[in-house]
């Protein structure tokens, strides 16, 4: 019995060649076109190059300078061309196709190496799609590794398109469509009609947001939906790419990207034809194969075919269940290994803790604390995602006549969390019990980093009894989304950082994955080690990432409610980096300096939003502010 092969996979291979020879082409010519950005005077020249791997180079540097050099380079870049050219050209035989897609494959590490920026998902299918075209071309008489290498480049085709979507779905900034006007606002890959467009109509972003999310994480049913499915999907795919070539001028990845699509209409053809043959009572060859041998036909042995049979053998009863029983064995293992490694991390995390957790009525919490001292008691409250010991610097210059108390809300620091709802009520609520649980004595001189002055606003509206005055430290404002176009754009930005954070520190070992150049790297050197491990505990994340809902829901309206202090002072300390970057914060910072007539407020000009509270330098700023609050009755004084 013998196979009869049909002409079908060349033709698949010759249109995924044609089409990214044309973008293939185009890029070289335009490399040609403007050969001076590769001389050795500019930023790409081979001596600024060369400096990436040093040891490699100078260990291969006389036969890498002829290709890579200028202008030997300017000839790979004329090779490719030609070469693109030719394969462009019909009547070429398969022979001379694979080894031009040889060529343009090995020649692409050349290009990638001496053009070190500007390369994209679109370079990197051009070798993929050059690789593949080769690699069939060496299987001419192995039908099974042809289909293979088919199924190989579709399936990269179409998890390309799912990693991309899943990755936009991830997004807040994707998912509330307030990426799509930044994209298109860039000189280099925007467009000024379009971005008018989205920018001046939200439910337009939102729309192309989602229509590009969908799409993409659809694009891999193409391999296993109905024909005109899969057509639509390949479709929209092009439509995508096209649009992509007109407004952001992206146009190799309309080649590149297009050019897998006949790979990935071959193998859903494929599947198909292998389901229809496995319910027909005589099963029925995938379409291109004939069989010639006695006998009822029987489907190929493809990877298309292969793949279908494998789902089908998964989906039996018997193998369903015994998988059911191995999944559940797995998640208990994977339960039991993450058990073990939060209660790992819990230990490291609470080894060396400063200073003390205390026993409230439904929960525990971490404070730094001296209750002895005369005058009003100082409070502090932190800023998200930051533990108590960011005052560090503050409490060491601290007089030791001022009573004081830092602490961890619920999941932040070395504070367990807490169930229930933690709106701005609740904080105040348990800050009160807090202060009542460690003899705190009022009056209470309450500073608040960050989002920590919302919530110093919501004690004082709920118990003005007790305050004597509010600090706030480069602080948060109830209207700043409202009012801070800056604000808005970067809070999803801040709400991925944190949920991305959370991810990696659950999913990493315990020690060694913060950045060596965090700004909690500065606090007296005993809180460094500590704060920087209780920083590795994904609680911490997850906390955090809840605590910016809080803000945009409850907490932010709350602190609205205390539209003014009375003549209870209030002194405002602003970092002059943040309001450089955002001259509306230096605004916000002047409305909260206006709650009270007994009022301060100090520019710190070279303070960042961590370094005013987390450095040595800044941290007598804040002493200052506090000690000017301090002495304060209710007299207005002009600072």
């Amino acid at each position: 019995m013998t196979f009869e092969m049909s002409d079908e996979l060349d033709s698949v291979f010759r249109k995924v060649e044609f089409m990214t020879s044309l973008g293939a082409t185009i890029g070289s010519l335009e490399q040609l076109s403007d050969p001076e950005i590769l001389a050795d005077d500019h930023l790409l020249g081979w001596n600024v190059t060369r400096l990436r791997g040093p040891k490699l180079w100078r260990d291969h540097s006389a036969p890498a300078e002829k290709i890579l050099a200028y202008p030997q380079i300017l000839s790979v870049f004329g090779a490719r061309a030609l070469s693109g050219t030719s394969l462009l050209l019909p009547g070429i035989s398969r022979t001379q196709r694979g080894v031009l897609c040889g060529f343009m494959s090995a020649s692409s590490y050349a290009s990638q190496t001496r053009m070190v920026y500007g390369f994209d998902g679109s370079d990197h299918f051009a070798f993929l799609n050059y690789a593949c075209s080769a690699l069939e071309k060496l299987y001419s008489h192995d039908p099974r590794a042809r289909e293979e290498i088919a199924l190989f480049l579709a399936l990269q085709s179409s998890l390309s398109y799912l990693v991309a979507g899943a990755s936009k779905l991830m997004s807040p900034s994707w998912r509330d469509g307030s990426a799509i006007p930044g994209i298109f606002r860039t000189s280099t890959y925007g467009d000024a009609g379009f971005h008018d467009a989205v920018r001046d109509r939200p439910w337009l972003a939102k729309a192309v947001a989602w229509g590009t999310i969908a799409g993409e994480l659809a694009f891999p049913l193409a391999l296993v939906a109905p024909a005109p499915v899969a057509r639509g999907l390949m479709a929209a795919g092009a439509g995508f790419h096209l649009g992509n070539a007109r407004f952001m001028g992206l146009n190799r990845f309309l080649w590149s990207y297009c050019a897998t699509y006949p790979a990935v209409e071959h193998v859903g053809r494929e599947v198909r034809a292998a389901r229809a043959a496995r319910r027909a009572s005589g099963p029925s060859l995938p379409a291109g194969r004939t069989w010639t041998g006695p006998g009822p036909a029987q489907p190929a042995a493809g990877g298309a075919a292969a793949l279908h049979r494998a789902a089908g053998w998964l989906t039996r009863p018997e193998v369903a269940k015994s998988a059911t029983a191995a999944g559940a064995g797995l998640l208990a293992l994977a339960g039991a290994g993450a058990l073990h490694r939060r209660n790992r991390r819990r230990r490291t995390v609470r080894a060396g803790v400063p200073g003390r957790l205390v026993r409230l009525s439904t929960r525990s919490v971490h404070v730094l604390d001296r209750t002895r001292g005369d005058g009003p008691t100082v409070v502090f409250e932190n800023g998200m995602a930051c533990p108590s010991t960011e005052w560090g610097w503050v409490l060491r210059q601290l007089p030791e006549h001022v009573p004081y108390v830092a602490y961890d809300r619920p999941g932040t620091g070395w504070s367990p969390s807490a169930g229930g709802p933690r709106d701005a009520a609740r904080s105040a609520a348990d800050l009160r019990e807090l202060l009542h649980a460690v003899s705190a004595r009022p009056p209470f001189l309450l500073v608040g980093h960050s989002v920590g002055g919302l919530l110093i606003r919501s004690f004082a509206a709920r118990h003005p009894d007790e305050t004597h005055g509010l600090v706030f430290v480069d602080s948060s404002h109830p209207q700043q989304l409202e009012r801070s176009p800056r604000q808005r754009r970067t809070t999803p930005v801040v709400r991925q950082q944190m949920t991305t954070t959370w991810l990696r520190t659950a999913l990493t070992p315990v020690r060694g994955r913060q950045s060596r150049d965090s700004p909690f790297d500065t606090l007296p050197e005993h809180l460094v080690g500590p704060t920087r491990t209780c920083l590795e505990d994904p609680g911490m994340w997850l906390a955090a990432r809840r605590e910016i809902g809080r803000w945009l829901g409850s907490w932010a309206t709350d602190a609205g409610r205390l539209t003014e202090a009375g003549t209870r002072p209030v002194s405002v300390l602003t970092a002059g980096r943040t309001s450089r970057t955002d001259p509306v914060h230096l605004d916000l910072q002047r409305d909260l300096a206006g709650l009270s007539p007994v009022s301060r407020h100090r520019l710190v000009e070279d303070a960042t939003h961590e370094s005013l509270v987390m450095s040595a330098e800044h941290a007598g700023e804040i002493v200052q502010a506090l000690a000017w609050a301090r002495e304060k009755e209710g007299v207005h004084v002009r600072d």
